[in-house]
């Protein structure tokens, strides 16, 4: 059975309109300094392990130059390493620097307390059925967006076919499409 149109309407208007207070009511100071975006380019990268910058731009779904304009950032601030690639030397490959890691476990930390704080009068059980409808829904758009190998939690991207750090989605940031270039986390 199909859902009627204003539902899907009203569906998606509330995840974009969440998406926007999340990043205004649970962003930390230090966020504000990157292009919007650059936080969730370095979780992504965190995730993936290192990668080529192009791999990791197709992984998010973003252009090539968006990507180099938030790695060039991230290098810029401490929060990203450019090393030469082992399997080819003419390549570059990126990771997350020991601030990067950081400056993560900060923002981490700061949203958890802050998302625990505007729940504080839901019960568990409501918060658990809120995850898992928004976790179904999740899986439900990487399968129909045709990526979904690579955006899979518990699947190597291709960023990361040599190592196996990727963390719970519980952690991470969604995936976006390429028409909006920005990524919301």
């Amino acid at each position: 059975m199909r859902i009627p149109p204003s539902t899907a309407q009203g569906i998606l208007d509330e995840l974009f309109l969440i998406s926007r207070a999340l990043r205004r009511s649970l962003a930390q100071p230090e966020e504000g300094r990157l292009l919007p975006g650059g936080i969730s380019v370095l979780v992504n990268l965190e995730s993936t392990g290192p990668c080529r910058q192009v791999e990791l731009a197709d992984r998010i779904g973003i252009s090539a130059s968006a990507m180099s304009r938030h790695i060039t950032e991230l290098v810029a601030d401490g929060y990203v390493l450019r090393n030469t690639d082992p399997r080819d030397g003419r390549a570059i490959r990126v990771e997350v620097s020991p601030a990067g890691h950081e400056l993560l476990g900060r923002i981490r930390e700061s949203r958890i307390r802050g998302l625990q704080e505007v729940l504080a009068d839901w019960s568990v059980e409501d918060a658990e059925h809120a995850h898992q409808i928004l976790s179904t829904l999740r899986g439900r758009l990487i399968a129909r967006d045709g990526r979904g190998a690579a955006t899979r939690n518990h699947e190597q991207s291709p960023c990361s076919a040599s190592t196996n750090t990727q963390r719970s989605v519980t952690e991470k940031a969604g995936q976006q499409s390429k028409e909006s270039q920005e990524i919301d986390v």
